[in-house]
């Protein structure tokens, strides 16, 4: 009687191999895209954050050190180092991030007292899950203007 069993059943074996082996690939997508989105997300909102810090510092400066030519400068560079300390936590790859600190459209050199201030920062993204396989980077941008407010 187990013969007569053993004939008429179909062949079952490996089967679960086979589905493993095709789902895998998509099994596998489907757990790095997301970490990959995750990584994507973390990166603009910490660039996000460090252009609005060094824009919010920038046009809270008083009036007097915006205009005064010798201290301008160096004010416009504090604000590129609050920037550059938020930064320091991303690993954006091989590629350094770009950081422009404008006032009015130009460089804050203190002849005349700002409307706008604006910083822009700039990051290339390289892709760390499929490197091996890919060349993906992505350009992220952050670009921040706030009114002067100094008095």
């Amino acid at each position: 009687m187990r013969r007569a069993d053993r004939r008429g059943a179909p062949r079952q074996r490996g089967i679960a191999a086979v589905e493993l082996a095709v789902m895998m690939p998509v099994l596998i997508l489907m757990l790095v895209f997301p970490l990959y989105l995750g990584r994507v997300f973390w990166h603009y909102t910490v660039i996000q954050h460090a252009a609005q810090d060094a824009a919010r510092y920038l046009s809270k400066i008083p009036a007097s050190e915006m205009a005064n030519p010798l201290r301008a400068p160096d004010l416009a560079k504090v604000a590129e180092a609050i920037a550059d300390a938020q930064l320091t936590e991303l690993a954006p790859g091989a590629f350094r991030y770009g950081l422009v600190v404008t006032c009015d459209g130009g460089l804050c050199l203190g002849f005349n007292r700002p409307a706008v201030v604006r910083v822009n920062i700039q990051v290339l993204m390289e892709d760390i899950f499929f490197s091996g396989y890919t060349s993906l980077t992505l350009s992220l941008t952050a670009d921040v203007s706030y009114p002067y407010m100094g008095k």
